[in-house]
């Protein structure tokens, strides 16, 4: 809408004038209607047809109509959506399981037999020669999942969008839905593999007996009558195959097996290759009879020059090709004949003559003797030996202790450990477990020892070997002797590298001297010197080992232990005790004075 001022409508009305009855702008002859015309267009009113009318109808019904339509279908994606159960008319495996919560489904499955159904399942595999073998369901023990089963049934219709998910609710309620094959079948396929392999052997073996004329040295064949052979992989991934179809469809199913066509003629002498060679079995020693296996002899021929006699000759020739005899690396006799052969290592150590300590040692000495350790076997001298007491017969002698050498129960028997260990070195038996004394020992050099302690400090070894080994020491005098037992199968040694040696002084890293202490003891006499102490040098030192072959040849050098031994310094006891004098005797004649100048008077040692 324009609004025009009272000034501009007069200035209007004096440049205007009228024409055929409209008011005309003289100076722009723009025409403006008179008040008359403009009531007459007002009171003007068009019509409207009934057809309009009824158009404007129908878009409104069809349009509340479809808005229902979308609220109802909303609706219902959203009643499907939120459903715990199986959607109506769906089928497992010919079971109904509409309508049921997935344990219920699964229930049901069970109930019905699902889990054990493998009564009408099986397959039979028939060969060219009319052989054949069957297994069913039963046999291999075939079960299926009913819970597998039943959560693929619950899936169903809930896979796609939320409208897609809607319509095949709405679908399923007018038509009904089979599901088949919904878990995944579980089998024993051992079986197959035993079916497969025996009638694999049995149909080639026919066909050898029809078409070859094989005896212990030689295979006869006519050129260009070479066959087919039955492969055994071929056969059970057949049976797999058709087996697992069966269960599909849960039936009875038969399959023939038709042997790969090979062209040339080679491919089938790998067939019979395969067929012909037998590996020689070699004897072992087996612990658990504790002798040796049996062993057996094997054959075969020579593929490659097979293949070139047949390419060589024309069709007709009849061909030879020889069979040779595999032997067994090792027979039963020869592995027996190897059990206890070889003294693998020996070492002797020599004792101090104390009673109590020769006694000891040789108890220990005896609880291990004759010890047999089977391959893979671990030795516990705790173990073997047992806990040292009074009523086992082990009596007290000198023992380190806390860094001291006192007297304890069973002292003295870390002898024969240490003996044992020194030995083991110049063998190929693992040791599990060692410790050295906390200070040096006599009877044997640095490094080459082994202490123990009951409940405490064990010492092990492993028989890493394939063949027994049988432990002996024995107690001669004042000799202690070590002994292992078994099978240097390769023949070859370990050598020790002494530290005391001059190519070898590195091997000594460290060397700490004692000190002598001296201590006034005032429970000496004065003057008396006693030695508490005698004192040990402290030492670091490495073990090498050398590792030889049989000939001589230098295998490896490792370093074995590091092992440190305290120092302790030398302790002696000066004496500062006066002897008290006697009391004077009521008899004078035994003083002929009072000056105290009698006999033994001022000696000391009264």
């Amino acid at each position: 809408m324009r609004l025009v001022s009272n000034s501009n409508k007069k200035r209007r009305k004096e440049n205007s004038v009228i024409i055929n009855g409209n008011v005309v702008d003289a100076k722009n002859g723009i025409e403006y209607p008179t008040s008359s015309e403009k009531d007459t267009k007002k009171k003007e009113k068009k019509p409207v047809s009934k057809g309009k009318i009824a158009i404007r109808t129908t878009i409104i019904i069809i349009s509340i109509i479809l808005v229902g339509v979308i609220a109802l279908v909303i609706s219902l994606g959203y009643y499907v959506d939120s459903l715990d159960t199986v959607f109506p008319n769906i089928w497992a495996e010919g079971i109904n399981l509409s309508g049921l919560s997935l344990d219920e489904a699964t229930q049901k499955l069970i109930d019905e037999g699902y889990e054990s159904s493998a009564d009408d399942i099986a397959v039979t595999l028939l060969f060219p020669d009319d052989s054949s073998f069957s297994v069913t369901g039963i046999e291999v023990g075939l079960q299926l999942n009913a819970e597998e089963a039943a959560v693929q049934a619950f899936d169903y219709g809930r896979e796609g969008t939320f409208w897609e998910n809607a319509q095949t609710y709405i679908s399923l309620l007018f038509e009904r839905v089979e599901l088949w094959d919904l878990s995944t079948p579980n089998f024993d396929d051992s079986i197959i593999h035993e079916l497969a392999e025996t009638y694999t052997t049995n149909f080639n073996a026919t066909l050898f007996d029809s078409n070859l004329d094989v005896d212990d040295d030689a295979i006869t064949i006519l050129k260009g009558t070479l066959f087919e052979m039955a492969d055994e992989k071929d056969v059970f991934n057949l049976v797999i195959h058709t087996f697992n179809n069966a269960i599909e469809k849960n039936e009875h199913l038969s399959v023939n097996y038709i042997p790969e066509h090979k062209e040339a003629d080679n491919f089938n002498l790998q067939y019979l290759h395969d067929f012909i060679h037998i590996d020689a079995v070699s004897s072992y020693y087996d612990s658990e009879i504790m002798s040796g296996t049996l062993s057996s002899e094997g054959r075969t021929f020579d593929l490659v020059a097979a293949e070139e006699m047949i390419r060589s000759a024309v069709p007709g020739d009849v061909l030879h090709i020889p069979i040779y005899t595999l032997y067994p690396e090792f027979t039963k006799e020869e592995i027996d004949a190897m059990i206890f052969r070889d003294v693998l290592s020996e070492r002797t150590t020599t004792m101090a003559w104390v009673s109590n300590r020769i006694n000891n040692i040789t108890l220990a000495a005896g609880f291990i003797n004759g010890t047999v350790l089977q391959p893979g076997e671990v030795f516990s001298y705790n173990t073997t030996v047992g806990r040292r007491t009074e009523e086992r017969g082990f009596k007290e002698a000198g023992a380190f202790v806390h860094g001291r050498l006192v007297d304890e129960i069973g002292g003295g028997i870390c002898q024969v450990s240490s003996t044992m260990y020194a030995a083991i070195l110049f063998t190929q038996l693992e040791v599990v477990e060692r410790r050295p004394h906390g200070m040096t020992i006599s009877y044997l050099p640095l490094g080459l020892d082994a202490t123990i302690a009951w409940g405490n400090i064990d010492f092990k070894f492993k028989n890493n070997t394939d063949f027994p080994v049988r432990i002996e020491v024995s107690v001669s005098s004042n000799r202690v002797t070590v002994k292992y037992i078994g099978t240097n199968f390769d023949g070859s040694t370990f050598i020790i590298e002494d530290y005391r040696e001059d190519e070898y002084q590195d091997n000594l890293i460290e060397t700490k001297p004692f000190q002598i202490i001296e201590r006034e003891d005032d429970t000496l006499p004065i003057g008396t010197r006693v030695v508490f102490d005698s004192g040990s040098t402290g030492y670091t030192v490495e073990t090498w080992r050398r590792h030889y072959s049989a000939d001589g040849e230098l295998i490896s050098r490792d370093r074995i232990s590091r092992d440190t031994y305290r120092v302790q310094d030398r302790i002696i006891l000066i004496g500062t005790m006066v002897p008290e004098a006697p009391p004077p005797s009521d008899d004078d004649s035994s003083y002929p004075d009072n000056t105290g100048t009698g006999d033994g008077d001022t000696s000391g040692d009264g």
